[in-house]
Parts: C-alpha cells; sequence; structure tokens
C-alpha cells in the first residue's frame, strides 16, 4: 500500500465514532420494535376484553352494568340477550319520559324537568332549557302552586326505523290545588307524540335511547298545549 492510501484512511478516533453511532442506532431501533410490540399487545387484549354489557328486565327497565363487576352468571346472561332496545325497553323508557315531562308539581319541578331534558337529544335539550329560561317557565309553574298526577292509557310503537322510532301515548292528566286539596281537579287527556333516536348503550343511556322529537296535544283535537320538536342533532 503506498503513502497516499495510508494517508486516505480515517484515524482510529474516527472509526470509535462510527462504532458509537451504529451502537446508539441498534439501540433505537431495539427500544422502537419493544414500543411497536407493546402497543400491539395492549390493543390485542383491549380487542379481546368484552365491552360493558346493559342488563333488561322483564318490564324493560335497562340498567348499565361495567364488565369488572359483572359475575361469569350474569355476563352468560346478558349474552343471549339483543342489546339492541326491544319493544319492551322503548314501552319502559317512554313511560319515564312523559311521566318526568308532564307529571311535575310545583314543588318537584326542578328536579323533574331536569330529568326530563337529561332524557333528550342534546340540541333539543339545549333549545327547551334556553327557551324555558327565557320565559321562566319554572318560576311561573312554581307560582300557580298546583300538582299533577299522570295515568298513562296507551302507548304505540307508530314506525320503528334503524335509527329513528315514532312513538304515540295516551295519557290522562289531573291537576289540582297543593294549597287546597279539597277542590276537585282539573282532568284532560293527552296524545303525545315523540321521535326517540337509537344510541349507544352507555350508563347514562342505559336502555339506548333519547328524545329528539315530541309534542302533545289535548285528545279531542285541540291545539298542541306544548310543543318541542326536534328531529336531528
Amino acid at each position: 500500500m503506498n503513502s497516499s492510501s495510508r494517508k486516505s484512511l480515517p484515524p482510529p478516533a474516527i472509526w470509535a465514532h462510527f462504532a458509537q453511532q451504529a451502537a446508539w442506532k441498534d439501540w433505537v431501533i431495539a427500544a422502537l420494535l419493544l414500543l411497536n410490540a407493546t402497543t400491539v399487545l395492549a390493543g390485542a387484549r383491549l380487542a379481546a376484553k368484552g365491552p360493558d354489557v346493559v342488563l333488561v328486565a322483564s318490564d324493560g327497565k335497562s340498567t348499565y352494568v361495567n364488565r369488572s363487576v359483572a359475575s361469569a352468571a350474569l355476563l352468560d346472561f346478558i349474552a343471549d340477550q339483543k342489546q339492541q332496545p326491544s319493544d319492551v325497553t322503548v314501552v319502559h323508557f317512554t313511560k319515564d319520559f312523559v311521566r318526568v315531562a308532564l307529571s311535575a308539581n310545583s314543588t318537584t319541578i326542578d328536579s323533574t324537568w331536569s330529568d326530563a331534558l337529561s332524557m333528550m337529544g342534546e340540541q333539543l335539550s339545549k333549545r327547551l332549557k334556553q327557551e324555558s329560561e327565557a320565559k321562566k317557565l319554572l318560576e311561573s309553574y312554581k307560582a300557580v302552586r298546583v300538582k299533577s298526577s299522570l295515568q298513562i292509557e296507551d302507548i304505540v310503537l307508530v314506525e320503528r326505523t334503524r335509527e329513528l322510532l315514532q312513538v304515540k301515548a295516551t295519557v290522562e292528566r289531573v291537576k289540582s290545588s297543593l294549597l287546597d286539596e279539597s277542590r276537585a281537579g282539573v282532568s284532560e287527556r293527552l296524545v303525545v307524540d315523540l321521535v326517540e333516536r337509537i344510541v349507544p348503550r352507555t350508563a347514562t343511556r342505559p336502555d339506548g335511547l333519547e328524545v329528539v322529537g315530541w309534542h302533545f296535544a289535548l285528545h279531542d283535537g285541540a291545539a298542541p298545549a306544548a310543543t318541542a320538536v326536534n328531529h336531528g342533532q
């Protein structure tokens, strides 16, 4: 080898630097591979883990159950049930909504109206809350000092699509005085039309339903007593 070739070789310190860089890259690649393997394993475990479940009673009442606290027997039982809202669940949900929306007393209107709003879709709930606050409806209702009792006569599932349900309920409502129980109450029959949307079952939506449109009118065909319609969100 001639002198010019020897001069072109890098000194030993540079070779050591190259070796250190190569070793560092190997560690980085190994760490990235380990991280990727950990992510894949975690994803596989999450995919293998079953979702939380909903237990539907014979009367249609739905209870959201965290899988981590559910027994093996309960999980086996729920596996045999359809998680889509059944007709009996629709009836149960509709009864609950109609009761809190229409049978409030002056002393309980704050809680029952809040419950009714919580069963609605976001846009409908927001709009009705704003309207009630602007018109001071809760304050007015408290001032009249009345109570209401509700008797649900009939609930009919009119139409069902993949995402929406049209439900009609017929109810009798009796309004009477909180201050003078000797006074006879005023009775009225109402027809309530509801549009309910099927949504994923969660702890706040165990029935898998929410109200996105509703109005009610006197049974004799008079003008609607109240209107609140919003079919989309």
